[in-house]
């Protein structure tokens, strides 16, 4: 069975390749057209994955899409903001508000209109195009991005969390994941959206909401969240079964806080808001249902601090966040659910990496760095010369083997640079065009897992994804403090010899000239662009970054 999933067309768009019932082959549309996240139909990556796989259209059993036709998307829209009249009305809160709160939702409610329809038209011309138009199945949003978490984490039994801004007239849904299937057990209506919360405070701030959020992440570490954390959280009523976010479209709230507030302090209210309304939510959910294990997918689970917030709940023993957890992951997960759909006795597997996108031969590569007139050597095994050079102070980029699925850059498309220098948040960002608040992660050894973080186990399958952070223990801090964030935290990548041999002897071998197991990993790009898929892609982010050393394949090529 080869099923094609297509991710919602409205951002980030991604196709995904689902043989039997795992993902075998995905990439975002970004990544081919330089094109950030990219809106629309993912042309080059369907070619990707036809070209890859050998099939031709006729080969596809079935084709899975995480929304309904524009039409019945349409009625839910309005229908919610029906609802939403007579409930926001009778709250406690300003008249002004509700009235921003109103004006701006049927604002919303017209461009989600248009654009659902721009883009179911898109959808189906181009599936026509393929001759793939009747083997198309819709799954709804939350559903796909339920499955997409659920039947990758490897767990028999699951609490099931997706939070988001928007899908299908929800911002969010609890289910539970068990041998019979997915069965939901809350549905969070819109306008009751963490995403639309979080991203009000991105665009406040004075950054790009649905792209920058991590941005606030790391900027609420230095704030004091009690300063504001009363004022925000009055705007949710704690009403069972979930919570109610009142007044949720009236965008000048956080406008005129951000006015009269420091960044901050706006930053770390929101941040500590955010954290208590979900805690309170799934805490009650796992004591009702007796779960011990949670799955998360969905945007606002790209929150790597509130994802160890989920874990530090009382009872929970193991989690996973779907690594393409956005609207990226929705076709992977509305492809799985189909699967499932087919044959209903599809257990859970543990999804093992996320090496699904391009790679290159060294013909591929040679002819890149011949074109761009660079100067090179070859090496049968590069891996021991790049950990010595990183273990001088150079600063490597790496492009090797297929690139990652999902928003990481899990070694095959990073930066690497050792953990001991903190001053390298500052310059090397500098050099790279960008303005971040988080340090860069530390990608360490999984041998090494306890030795660098405090109460991970559990979350070791999480963590491979580089999807939750940990508080770091003494050595850790000591030893690596440039990837330890001013909260005492890091985002961690677990890298294991199994799932990819040659990234794990370059920090094996950097441990053993250094002893420090970690190193540091951003991914390789330049600000605002997508992270690179070709090696002329390679190769330009390289030169544009001035970076020291590029390791591409088995080709090093050394810096101006």
């Amino acid at each position: 069975m080869n099923i094609l999933g297509i991710s919602a067309l409205d951002t980030d768009c991604t196709a995904t390749l689902i043989q039997g019932d795992k993902i075998t082959l995905s990439a975002g549309e970004e990544r081919f057209s330089r094109i950030k996240q990219h809106a629309g139909f993912p042309h080059k990556s369907i070619e990707f994955i036809l070209e890859k796989s050998g099939l031709s259209p006729k080969d596809i059993d079935i084709v899975s899409y995480p929304f309904f036709p524009w039409y019945k998307e349409s009625f839910m829209i309005s229908k919610g903001f029906l609802q939403n009249i007579p409930f926001n009305f009778f709250q406690n809160d300003a008249l002004k508000s509700k009235w921003y709160h109103f004006a701006y939702y049927a604002m919303f409610c017209k461009n989600a209109l248009m654009d659902h329809r721009r883009y179911h038209n898109d959808l189906i011309r181009s599936l026509q195009a393929l001759g793939l138009e009747n083997k198309l199945r819709r799954v709804e949003h939350h559903l796909s991005h339920s499955a997409s978490a659920f039947y990758t984490s490897g767990f028999e039994n699951a609490l099931i969390v997706t939070l988001d801004a928007y899908g299908s007239d929800l911002a969010g849904s609890i289910s539970l994941g068990s041998e019979t299937g997915i069965e939901r057990v809350l549905d969070i209506k819109y306008p009751h959206s963490l995403g639309l919360f979080y991203s009000q405070v991105t665009e406040a701030l004075g950054f790009k909401p649905t792209r920058h959020e991590g941005k606030i992440v790391g900027l609420a570490s230095y704030g004091d969240p009690s300063v504001l954390f009363d004022e925000v959280y009055r705007r949710f009523n704690g009403s069972e079964p979930g919570f109610a976010y009142v007044s949720g479209l009236n965008m000048k709230y956080c406008r005129e806080l951000a006015r009269k507030h420091s960044r901050e302090n706006v930053a770390a209210a929101y941040q500590a808001v955010l954290e208590r309304v979900v805690t309170d939510m799934v805490a009650k959910y796992l004591r009702k249902y007796r779960m011990k294990d949670v799955v998360l997918a969905g945007g606002v689970t790209a929150n790597v601090k509130l994802n160890q917030r989920i874990f530090e709940i009382d009872g929970v023993e193991n989690i996973f966040v779907h690594p393409n957890m956005g609207d990226g992951g929705t076709g992977a997960g509305a492809a799985i659910f189909s699967a499932w759909e087919m044959n209903r006795q599809l257990k859970p597997y543990e999804l093992h990496d996320a090496y699904f996108g391009p790679s290159f031969t060294d013909e591929e590569i040679k002819s890149a760095l011949d074109s761009a007139k660079l100067t090179y050597k070859y090496f049968d095994e590069i891996e021991k010369d790049i950990a010595e050079l990183i273990s001088q102070g150079k600063v490597v980029a790496r492009f090797n083997g297929a690139m990652e699925y999902g928003p990481r850059a899990l070694g095959n498309r990073s930066v690497l640079y050792h953990a001991k220098d903190p001053s390298v948040n500052d310059w090397l960002n500098q050099r790279l065009g960008r303005t971040e608040f988080m340090p860069f992660a530390p990608a360490t050894l999984y041998e090494f897992r306890e030795k660098c973080y405090l109460n991970i186990k559990g979350a070791e399958h999480a963590a491979t994804f580089m999807t939750i952070t940990f508080n770091c223990t003494d050595y850790m801090k000591e030893v690596s403090p440039a990837a330890v964030h001013i909260d005492g935290t890091a985002r961690p990548q677990l890298v294991r010899e199994d799932i990819n041999p040659s990234y794990y002897k370059i920090i094996s071998e950097y441990q053993k000239l250094t002893g420090i197991p970690s190193i540091i990993n951003t991914s390789f790009n330049m600000h605002e662009e997508p992270i690179v898929c070709t090696p002329a892609d390679a190769v330009r982010a390289f030169t544009l970054g001035k970076l020291d050393y590029l390791a591409i394949g088995n080709y090093l090529v050394k810096g101006e």
